[in-house]
């Protein structure tokens, strides 16, 4: 499954609009695309750059194209990397609703 330039760009400008451009040299949100799936992930500078100069990648959550059913699926990981559904109204024929739960956060499973 190919993900629409559309799509792409709407994911492109949530990740790019999260974290202030003063805070980007130490926070970063990301995405991934594979096979209809765009992953959300927040990148961390590291604390002690003496130490480590690589940057720390979490998962945030997961978009996932459901091409039977032409929308949207919401998943979040949980501690052993594996992904779980988000509750049964978070489909959307485009990603912007499910980007809007994953800032709102109203359960703090993505940003804790």
């Amino acid at each position: 499954m190919h993900v629409s330039d559309e799509h792409r760009a709407i994911v492109r400008r949530w990740c790019a609009q999260r974290v202030p451009e003063s805070q980007r040299d130490s926070v970063q949100i990301s995405y991934s695309e594979r096979a209809g799936r765009i992953t959300l992930s927040c990148r961390r500078a590291p604390v002690f750059p003496e130490l480590a100069t690589e940057w720390s990648t979490a998962p945030i959550a997961q978009l996932r194209y459901d091409a039977a059913d032409g929308r949207w699926v919401l998943l979040w990981p949980d501690s052993g990397g594996r992904w779980h559904r988000y509750p049964d109204e978070s489909k959307a024929v485009s990603p912007a609703p499910l980007l809007d739960i994953v800032d709102a956060d109203p359960t703090g499973i993505f940003w804790g």
